[in-house]
């Protein structure tokens, strides 16, 4: 297989489906970085420990179908915001993420990337008017005008946080962005059947930012997911995130026809695919699994 002529992966796993066997989860912990090991022996209950192993297996993975190196040779680093990015691989820009039943990757050959998937089941102790109040600052005005005018203002408030932190993390800057600087207008309603991309968004309440594309789609009724990509061919940089320059609207245009005809649809990844990367963490014994077993049972 030529590995450039694959510029872009979207996986998706329902870690709904997967109850990991003893074997199963040693084999896991067996493919991933040890220090990616112990981040997972840390969590309390099993379903984020479970949907943070199945992302760890999903970003080697797509990185080993893409450049075709043995998992050995794969190494993650992350960034002073935690954001994770390869070692000595500087064309390809890969992001995880993980809400309610689905882990969901994007990658992208020379573009950065970000990624994010929300369930839109209702909050939990609080009404939907509480729940707004709290989170009036992370929207402007003309986002609370959309969410609340929608036939469902509460999948909606859920759809524009899944488009602001997909921008945020592809952008890499984490928690340092006020996120009143960007707003979103959306045109289309969201569907299973293939990705939205007409969403706009604006910074700073003025400049239309035409250089950042949103793919946004429904992976099942119960849950949406949005990806942001940067279409600059040398936006790729995880020293300069944020920083790319705007690109004629003619090539905006130009990626959104070429979207059109590539419908980048999410492929479900099954747990054998997972579990079929080379052992690379040799010390991993019986205690993972005690550990992970001992870890309380919370459904999701």
């Amino acid at each position: 297989m030529d590995t450039q002529s694959i510029k872009w992966l979207r996986w998706a796993f329902n870690c709904k489906l997967w109850k990991p066997t003893a074997a199963e989860w040693l084999q896991a912990n067996r493919c991933i970085q040890g220090e990616e090991m112990q981040r997972i022996e840390r969590f309390v209950f099993q379903s984020p420990a479970i949907s943070a192993m199945v992302g760890r297996l999903l970003l080697r993975k797509s990185v080993q179908t893409v450049t075709h190196l043995e998992n050995k040779s794969i190494h993650f680093l992350r960034t002073s915001e935690g954001r994770p990015y390869l070692k000595d691989v500087n064309d390809l820009d890969v992001n995880v993420s993980h809400h309610g039943d689905w882990v969901v990757l994007a990658l992208e050959r020379n573009h950065q990337v970000g990624i994010d998937v929300m369930s839109l089941n209702r909050p939990i102790n609080i009404s939907i008017e509480e729940y707004f109040h709290l989170m009036r600052r992370q929207f402007t005005l003309s986002e609370w005008e959309q969410i609340k005018s929608a036939d469902n203002s509460l999948h909606e408030f859920y759809r524009f946080w899944c488009l602001k932190e997909s921008y945020v993390k592809a952008t890499g800057v984490g928690l340092n962005l006020d996120l009143q600087k960007i707003s979103f207008k959306v045109k289309e309603k969201l569907s299973a059947d293939c990705s939205v991309i007409s969403t706009e968004m604006r910074l700073d309440g003025s400049v239309e930012a035409s250089d950042w594309l949103f793919e946004e789609k429904l992976l099942d009724s119960n849950h949406c997911v949005a990806v942001c990509t940067n279409p600059s061919p040398s936006s790729l940089s995880v020293s300069a995130v944020g920083s790319s320059t705007a690109q004629p609207q003619e090539n905006y245009d130009s990626l959104r026809t070429n979207h059109r005809k590539q419908q980048k649809s999410f492929t479900v990844i099954p747990t054998s695919d997972l579990l079929s990367l080379e052992t690379i963490n040799f010390n991993v014994g019986v205690d993972a699994w005690n550990n992970f077993n001992n870890k309380t049972f919370s459904s999701r």
